[in-house]
């Protein structure tokens, strides 16, 4: 069979020969992030009416002339009762990998397309003063682009004012140092003319000497020369001076226009940029754990924010993640985790469309400032809720969020697995190239894309199925190129995809769980070869309990089977399951040991609790749990009462069930590829499982060990018991 048909296709205008192609070198990958997404036709479907919905929405709120009442800052703003109509929204639930977050990345991209198309325009946000009330600044709207030509028009306003400003100020400075020092001069030149005059005793206006005056004291006749010529010459000019000094010290603060406020802002009139589209890409904001003044908005503290020196209100103002979305997506991943006010405040955003910006945060540092009293007119925040989540988040949403979503959008679950279809193997090919060209790997033969399928195929749990969790398959086709390329390789061999996945893609927790597994290993008593009587190897797992990873164990059960005779009168039997779960823990292996019994007494007409002294052991195990032991439990009790030994060399599986029509069913169970690679690992030559899960899960190619499937109890018993002419034991 060719693994990826046998046909031609074109791909991105390209011809790509699926039955003879190399590599994937080549390969025409999209620039649309839409058809990155793989294996989720179904979400994407909802995804596109959802999109449909919202462009009709913002094509009639245009039409409506809705996004007229922002463009002048002057005007009012839409009350809440005329606030757009709220919805859609879209809540994505899934595993971890699954493509949720590349979903919404990628619907903005589409959003973008959508817009030039319908010719939507986005919105640049501009924040300006409030000349009436400063607490309460106002807010205009612009199509994108606009909102940058405002700013610089209102910035080259404000210089030329301040230009003008500093030219006057300086023309007075100038000219009254001009004047000051006209002042100083004739005041010390008339003072040079009173010591000539003392100097030649000159005389007075009386006719009387100069140097007669106060005695012939030049000092006492300076004195009072200095006074009075000081009070007309030099008082002036120091008012002058000083007057100089203040107004510098006043330009420092800010009084002139050079005051650095929050951020070095400028303590100025001109508008704040607070959203900027000018780029005219619908905008993808990920506001995946932010609180709510990232979320929301929020108004900085600005310590000198009294008297008129600090920065003022309109350039304290912060957009918030729902007002920079505005007409595009608003991507919150584990949307569980907000907060019931962080929900609420959400739910406003979603209803209305419109949100205030103000102080949120009462452990944002600024309570009791005036940071808190400010609060700008409502803000558009129309933005496409894209809320992602594992299922757990359900339960956890708050419920009137939840409600909203359900009313205004739709609930999408995320796919786990798809189809192991020529199509879809083929989307492995394309999921590859992409990764190679996103890391700038080397291409991947074909071989090694047929493993690396083969794998996906694996940890879908289902043979006819591949894995959509692609995250974890991202490190496997980096660490199989990298692998490659130490070894000087141009392309990836199967070689190396098997390497990746044997020795280094495993987390953390299966990593432990192995070493763990492997530390016990060399303390079990597990021999698969020969045949024994009373003993016989279950397969189980041993699964982390926070990431749900799993590896494979071997049990050894061992038996003790005593009729209960006359000489036993007297003692009543008892049936005794040591090495399980105890009482108080979840006890899911409780139902088989109850059912083995009644399956005992439905084949052999025997009570193992009151007829036999019966006791089963999982040597070395401590709590065993899980309904996948009942078989293992059956057989072994079938081996005891009937006298025939088990073959050692085989492994079993399988939950057991009570008999209907004298047929004693084994049924499915969970964990089967970690299972039989733990009975490969010991080196058992045959596993039998369920026929359910053979016929959903298990490609025998996948195993160096013989899996055998098995339908009923006597399925089973074909395969383990060795008949008592062929058993070795007896015929010695």
């Amino acid at each position: 069979m060719n693994y990826f048909g046998e046909d031609e296709e074109v791909i991105g205008e390209k011809k790509w020969d699926w039955k003879n192609f190399k590599s994937t070198k080549d390969y025409p990958v999209s620039n649309n992030l839409l058809n990155w997404v793989i294996g989720q036709e179904r979400a994407l479907k909802e995804c596109y009416l959802c999109l449909e919905e919202w462009v009709h929405k913002l094509k009639n709120l245009k039409e409506e002339k809705w996004y007229d009442a922002w463009t002048n800052p002057d005007k009012d703003k839409p009350t809440v009762t005329k606030t757009a109509p709220p919805g859609p929204y879209l809540l994505l639930l899934g595993d971890p990998g699954t493509g949720k977050s590349l979903i919404g990345r990628a619907l903005s991209v589409h959003l973008t397309e959508r817009y030039q198309k319908e010719d939507i325009k986005l919105q640049d946000v501009v924040c300006w003063q409030n000349e009436v009330i400063p607490s309460e600044p106002k807010i205009s709207c612009h199509q994108a682009g606009e909102g940058k030509r405002i700013l610089l028009k209102q910035k080259l306003k404000e210089e030329k004012k301040l230009f003008l400003q500093r030219i006057g100020v300086k023309a007075i400075i100038y000219l009254m140092i001009v004047v000051a020092s006209i002042f100083m001069f004739a005041g010390f030149y008339y003072l040079w003319q009173e010591k000539i005059a003392w100097d030649i005793n000159a005389m007075t206006a009386f006719g009387e000497p100069l140097q007669t005056i106060n005695n012939g004291d030049f000092n006492t006749y300076m004195l009072d020369n200095f006074i009075s010529i000081g009070t007309m010459t030099f008082l002036p000019a120091g008012m002058m001076l000083m007057f100089l000094i203040l107004v510098t010290v006043l330009g420092r603060f800010g009084v002139l226009g050079a005051a650095k406020g929050v951020g070095g802002a400028k303590a100025t009139n001109v508008p704040k940029f607070i959203v900027d589209n000018s780029k005219k890409v619908a905008p993808f904001i990920d506001a995946t754990g932010h609180g709510s003044a990232q979320l929301f908005g929020s108004i900085a503290w600005d310590p000198l924010q009294t008297g008129g020196l600090g920065t003022p209100e309109h350039q304290r103002v912060t957009a918030g993640d729902v007002h920079r979305a505005h007409q595009g997506i608003l991507y919150v991943d584990e949307i569980k985790n907000m907060s019931p006010d962080e929900a609420i405040t959400l739910l406003t955003v979603l209803e209305d469309g419109q949100l205030p910006i103000t102080m949120r945060s009462r452990l944002s540092g600024a309570g009791g400032t005036a940071a808190m009293a400010v609060s700008t007119e409502p803000v558009p925040c129309m933005c496409f809720l894209v809320g992602a989540g594992n299922f757990d988040s359900i339960g956890h949403v708050h419920p009137a969020l939840m409600d909203r979503i359900y009313g205004y959008g739709k609930v999408v679950r995320m796919n786990n697995d798809m189809e192991n279809t020529v199509e879809n193997r083929r989307k492995y090919i394309q999921f590859i190239a992409q990764e190679v060209e996103r890391f700038r790997l080397l291409p991947f033969s074909r071989e090694a894309c047929e493993e690396i399928v083969n794998e996906g195929r694996r940890r879908s749990n289902k043979k006819d199925s591949l894995t959509t969790k692609f995250r974890p398959m991202i490190s496997l086709v980096k660490t199989a190129a990298t692998l490659a390329k130490n070894e000087g390789l141009e392309v990836v061999e199967r070689r190396h995809v098997k390497e990746a996945i044997e020795n280094h893609c495993k987390t953390i927790q299966k990593q432990i769980l192995e070493h763990q597994m492997s530390e016990r290993g060399q303390l079990l008593d597990i021999t698969p070869t020969g045949a024994k009587m009373g003993q016989i190897y279950g397969v189980a797992v041993v699964k982390d309990p926070y990431s749900g990873e799993m590896t494979g164990n071997v049990l050894t059960v061992k038996g003790f089977l005593e009729k209960r005779d006359k000489k036993h009168s007297g003692i009543r039997g008892y049936y005794k399951v040591t090495g399980i779960a105890k009482e108080g823990q979840e006890q899911f292996i409780a139902d088989s040991v109850a059912k083995v019994r009644s399956v005992i007494l439905q084949k052999y007409g025997v009570d193992i609790a009151q007829e036999y002294f019966t006791h089963i052991d999982f040597a070395q195990a401590y709590s065993v749990d899980g309904p996948s032991a009942g078989v293992t439990m059956t057989i072994l009790l079938c081996s005891l009462l009937e006298g025939k030994s088990i073959r050692q060399d085989v492994a079993v599986t399988g939950e057991i069930n009570v008999s209907v029509d004298d047929v004693i069913p084994v049924t499915a169970v969970g964990g089967l590829h970690e299972k039989i690679k733990a009975a490969e690992m010991w080196g058992f030559k045959k596993v039998i499982v369920p026929a359910k899960n053979y016929k959903h899960s298990i490609d025998p190619r996948d195993y160096s060990i013989e899996v055998i499937p098995g339908e009923t109890l006597e399925d089973y018993l074909k395969e383990c018991l060795i008949q008592p002419e062929n058993d070795p034991k007896k015929t010695k």
